[in-house]
């Protein structure tokens, strides 16, 4: 069997892990995350810490990634991957509506910036195309 792909040859589901340091916003995007089919919610993380391990220990193809954890800045996170040359694709996942802050995260090797503004749409999107 390929990797990636089940024995139908659909590929296998994006596996999605979320760090960000707000509970009810996890709540509400495993539950949305959880509706498409071409993705699988692994499940949320607060601090940068638990994203690194849950990454070493857990099959992840997609960290959604917030820039306010409760350990550290998402940036210290986005450049800690990029080092270890980790084929996870980051999506930051941010409340601050920045070109300069969106600049910098795709210097630093993010897939995509998306803005936390509702636009549930625009961030299936961004998941589905890192």
């Amino acid at each position: 069997m390929t990797e990636g792909l089940h024995n139908s040859g659909v590929p296998a589901p994006r596996r999605v892990l979320l760090a960000d340091n707000s509970l009810e916003l996890a709540e509400l995007l495993a539950e949305i995350i959880s509706t498409e089919p071409a993705l699988h919610y692994v499940g949320h993380v607060s601090t940068g810490a638990e994203a690194f391990e849950k990454i070493q220990t857990v099959a992840i193809d997609v960290l959604l990634l917030d820039l306010g954890l409760e350990d550290c800045d998402g940036f210290e996170v986005l450049a800690r991957l990029t080092r270890a040359e980790s084929p996870v694709k980051v999506i930051v996942h941010s409340g601050h509506a920045s070109p300069e802050l969106a600049a910098h995260a795709r210097q630093m090797g993010a897939a995509a910036y998306v803005v936390k503004d509702g636009d549930i749409a625009a961030l299936l999107a961004a998941i589905h195309a890192a």
